[in-house]
């Protein structure tokens, strides 16, 4: 009997080790990821596009309408 009670807290103690370092694992991925999103999104961001929302607007009207004619005839 003694020797089930020790393996059996040895099973525990291993499940406890194990469920500490997956909840470190898991903290510290959190908090590096936050971090990372921090200094990323404190640098400026530059527009790539020069061209206006409106004439952006128009050509993806245009894509609409062309696919909704092809999908109707």
């Amino acid at each position: 009997m003694i020797e089930q009670d020790i393996l059996m807290q040895e099973g525990m103690n291993l499940l406890y080790s194990g469920m500490v370092v997956v909840f470190s694992f898991l903290l510290l991925l959190i908090i590096s990821v936050n971090l990372l999103r921090i200094v990323f999104s404190s640098k400026p961001q530059k527009n790539i596009s020069s061209t206006p929302a409106s004439i952006k607007n128009d050509v993806h009207h245009k894509i609409i309408k062309e696919v909704l004619g092809g999908i109707r005839s």
